[in-house]
């Protein structure tokens, strides 16, 4: 086996301070960062649910042509039972993270979540 060059080795020092550096900044401190979920049904919103306060399940039932169940637990909500034929809405499964949402269309209900993270950030370009 050859023994490593110097020029090798500062590539490697170079490569693993690189790998090191990017993994520090990407990881994200939610302190301070909060979800809250809004229930929406034909454009006016109906229930505000601060996903990070919760301590035990929350069940809203929303009553209208087609019926549906949303449940909201341990920092994430989803849609639990629908009338709706499709029933898309349901296998959506559970959302947590601002700009996240599940709609049920054809009973008009949206939940949608907004709020902050200290870092949203999907993809930095330059």
């Amino acid at each position: 086996m050859k023994k490593p060059k110097i020029g090798d080795i500062l590539i490697f020092v170079l490569i693993f301070g690189i790998s090191v550096g990017m993994l520090l900044s990407f990881q994200s401190n939610d302190e301070g960062a909060y979800a809250v979920a809004q229930i929406i049904k034909d454009g006016e919103v109906l229930h505000s649910i601060n996903l990070d306060q919760i301590d035990e399940p929350v069940i809203i039932t929303m009553k209208g042509k087609y019926n549906n169940v949303i449940v909201a637990e341990e920092g994430t909500i989803r849609f639990d039972q629908s009338d709706c034929p499709d029933h898309t809405c349901e296998r959506m499964g559970r959302i947590s993270r601002p700009g996240q949402t599940a709609v049920c269309v054809p009973a008009g209900v949206i939940i949608k979540i907004t709020g902050s993270a200290e870092d949203d950030t999907d993809i930095v370009i330059g």
